[in-house]
């Protein structure tokens, strides 16, 4: 009865020296075959901490441009048949820009010269013959003939009616340029006129100096 007993408390304690024999068999088996034991599992890393939502900004409706199609007083819808801002007829023209009218390459605009009076036509031989009035110095007038008949390199003149001697003394006349050149008798020269306008001439004797004008 007493040995039983022996045997069943020895028992268990050869057991479990079997197994630890074994087992370091076993390890140093495995030890010399290159085996190694697979590694214990590692715990997953934590989670990232969660997202914080972003601040939510209120936007004004008035800080909004209007939708297209809307005017800006009360949003109120364009009406497309009516010209916008800054068109005509349909088209947009630039501020300040001609309009469709307008031509695109006006002509050059050219400065009119003033108006120059026509110069008097030169007097003519033929122009000049013919019966004058005369007006001396002091204001008294008549009468002077230049005729076509020739005098020696001169045509033949005389005087009717005058006060000054000098022009009493003219018997014959020329025309040289544009100069009348009235002559006493032996070729002294009485007077020098010339044309003032029109029918008129004028000029001084050529002694006294005294003012003559012959007009028609």
């Amino acid at each position: 009865m007493v040995s039983r007993m022996k045997w069943v408390v020895l028992a268990p304690l050869a057991l479990s020296l079997a197994a630890c024999e074994s087992s370091s068999r076993l390890g140093s088996l495995l030890s010399d075959s290159g085996y190694r034991a697979p590694p214990a599992p590692t715990a997953p890393p934590p989670a990232p901490p969660p997202l914080t939502p972003a601040p939510s900004s209120s936007v004004e409706s008035s800080s909004l441009p209007p939708p297209p199609g809307a005017s800006s007083a009360g949003n109120a819808p364009i009406d497309p048949s009516l010209p916008a801002p800054g068109q005509t007829g349909g088209v947009a023209t630039a501020p300040g820009a001609p309009g469709l009218n307008a031509p695109r390459n006006p002509p050059p605009q050219t400065a009119t010269a003033p108006a120059v009076p026509a110069a008097p036509a030169a007097p003519s031989r033929t122009g000049l013959i013919g019966n004058w009035s005369v007006s001396e110095s002091s204001g008294a007038k008549c009468r002077i003939t230049l005729s076509s008949a020739p005098k020696l390199d001169l045509y033949g003149a005389g005087t009717s009616g005058c006060q000054s001697k000098e022009l009493q003394r003219v018997n014959a006349w020329e025309l040289a340029g544009s100069e009348v050149i009235l002559y006493e008798p032996g070729g002294g020269v009485v007077a020098r006129l010339r044309q003032a306008g029109g029918q008129n001439y004028s000029g001084a004797t050529a002694k006294s100096g005294a003012p003559v004008t012959l007009s028609k």
